[in-house]
């Protein structure tokens, strides 16, 4: 597989047009996260707050939504923020309050390329493995990796 991604790295220009590439190999999932470890070790995910299934390393077959996810985080932001993605029948879309996008000038996100056959339970976005991995490759992205699609969405007002 390491062969694969060296052929992968020729006639690339950046970051994300190499992920891209990386995509449509099909062989590859990809974990986007600005932090650098060495290995992914599940973690409990949540939906309003309940355990949602058991502890897992979560990945995506899309390199844009980790991307996405490894720059544009409510994390980032001291105040309200906004982000959403997800697919539609037209592919998959993103959306985030601006204060998200431009704090992602700051960041350098890492993602993680993954062997797409250790992972299960493919739904919309995401896949899950239970248990560590082993990254095959990191590759750093920076702001001007993100995706070209991200409609920019005013912040909600709470009452």
């Amino acid at each position: 597989m390491r062969e694969q991604l060296s052929l992968a790295r020729e006639n690339v220009i950046n970051p994300r047009e190499r992920l891209l590439k990386l995509e449509k190999e099909g062989h590859y999932v990809f974990h986007g996260s600005k932090a650098l470890v060495d290995r992914l070790e599940p973690q409990q995910a949540y939906n309003n707050n309940q355990k949602d299934g058991a502890p897992a390393v979560f990945a995506t077959p899309f390199a844009d939504v980790a991307i996405y996810r490894s720059l544009i985080n409510t994390n980032n932001i001291n105040g309200p923020s906004e982000s959403q993605f997800g697919t539609t029948g037209d592919g998959v879309y993103f959306k985030a309050s601006q204060n998200l996008v431009d704090s992602a000038k700051n960041i350098t996100g890492k993602i993680y390329v993954l062997d797409r056959e250790k992972f299960k339970n493919f739904k919309g976005t995401e896949c899950r493995l239970e248990e560590p991995i082993d990254p095959i490759e990191v590759i750093e992205v920076t702001a001007n990796d993100l995706p070209t699609n991200i409609e920019i969405i005013e912040i909600s007002k709470r009452v």
